[in-house]
């Protein structure tokens, strides 16, 4: 190995994060003699449980608390580690002091004001129809609008989410609901509007879960394109609006995929990690985007690794000023699965499942999910039942216990 490669390797990666994103990056990263560290509040998180990762315990997962866990990090590394995202609240602290950690850490974003714009629904909603990108038709109501005539000209059935993806991760308001009436429509609008302040409501593309595809993509600090995949959902947890659940490579369409992503790209000039959802529309074939993820790796991003395209690793050596590696042959198609529990489509001939938590040479992190949070889970829905005819004090007790229990969980598995 070449004396200069040989110095890069010595730059450590540090991932910021709780997530199963977390854990994706940090398995990718394995083995390839990078120093891995991971920021987080906990050791009994998924990544925090891999054999591949030092935690670093931070105060937070956002704002200011988050910014001065970096820095005392860095100040004990001794020397400049690139840094990985994996959370929206964490870009939005490493977007608002960005020029202050730049001094402790090597980390590639869009522009402060474009990453802003890219993030929320409603700003990103007017910037697609600027500069021709392909989007759903969709009403933008902020606070004090009145909602129906809002809602009158777009067809049923629809998807409403707050604009905000910020206000949902901090439990302030609830994710996209899908809409089959007026009257639904405008109180689930009217509901959200409250609680976040503004929402995009879309019209539904045709198609279902398999109709999901992604681009994820790392692009150099001049908008060069390090290493990109494309791939689809075949699983959506829940269905139609929820999270990944099984996903694979995008076959014949990820030439098509190709050419939409760059458009994104050439479009907000983006750098850094990121990717875009698309729904393809089964009337008339065409890709619409459902949303970027901007700043950070998305939360299937480990697909790609398994089918030979280390998104990871290529930002790594982007950050270092090395060369992108060319892709890895693979034997056999892979398929990468958020849970044993999800039901199981048809994969492509010849696929392997893999499960994103179970892993036979990193297994702590699968058996904390399965045997610990998943259990734990599933005795507190059985027993929410065995207590539904119970006193109201009882049944109130349990709740609150149930709910708690399901937030941290989520907290720890979700970006």
């Amino acid at each position: 190995m070449a004396a200069g490669r040989m110095e890069q390797q010595r730059v450590p990666v540090v991932v910021v994060g709780e997530s199963l994103t977390s854990l994706g990056i940090v398995r990718s990263l394995a083995g390839r003699g990078i120093e891995i560290h991971l920021a987080a509040t906990t050791r009994w998180c998924p990544a925090g449980l891999s054999r591949h990762a030092r935690v670093a315990i931070v105060p937070a997962l956002d704002g200011r608390p988050l910014v001065e866990g970096l820095k005392a990090l860095a100040r004990r590394l001794g020397r400049r580690a690139v840094l990985m995202l994996c959370g929206d609240r964490q870009v939005d602290a490493v977007n608002d002091h960005r020029d202050e950690l730049a001094a402790f850490y090597q980390f590639t974003l869009p522009p402060a004001g474009m990453l802003r714009t890219l993030a929320n629904k409603a700003t990103f909603q007017q910037f697609a129809l600027e500069h021709g990108l392909d989007v759903p038709r969709t009403a933008i109501i902020r606070a004090g609008e009145p909602v129906s005539a809002a809602l009158r000209d777009l067809t049923l059935p629809l998807v409403i989410k707050p604009a905000d993806k910020a206000r949902v991760l901090t439990g302030h308001a609830e994710r996209a609901v899908r809409v089959h009436t007026r009257a639904e429509a405008d109180a689930v609008a009217a509901r959200m509007v409250a609680s976040s302040g503004c929402v995009v409501a879309q019209e539904w593309i045709v198609g279902d879960d398999a109709d999901i595809y992604f681009a994820l993509f790392v692009c150099d600090a001049g908008s060069r394109v390090a290493g990109m995949f494309c791939g689809r959902k075949l699983v959506c947890d829940p269905p139609d609006v929820g999270s990944t659940g099984i996903c694979v490579d995008a076959g014949e369409q990820s030439a098509t995929l190709v050419r939409e992503a760059l458009r994104f790209i050439q479009a907000t000039g983006y750098r850094g990690i990121g990717s875009v959802e698309y729904k393809r529309d089964r009337r008339s074939g065409r890709f619409v985007i459902v949303e970027p993820t901007v700043g950070r790796s998305d939360w299937q991003e480990e697909i790609a690794t398994l089918c030979g395209v280390n998104l990871p690793l290529q930002a790594w050596l982007a950050e270092c000023g090395l060369p992108p590696e060319p892709p890895r042959p693979i034997a056999a198609p892979q398929a990468w699965s958020a849970s044993l529990f999800h039901p199981r489509p048809a994969l492509p001939e010849g696929a392997r499942l893999r499960d994103a938590w179970l892993r036979l040479d990193d297994p702590l992190p699968g058996l904390h999910h399965y045997l610990v949070e998943e259990l734990a889970r599933r005795v507190l829905r059985r027993l929410g039942r065995l207590l539904h005819a119970a006193p109201a004090p009882a049944r109130a007790a349990a709740a609150a216990v149930a709910v708690e229990v399901e937030t941290v969980a989520a907290r720890k598995a979700r970006p």
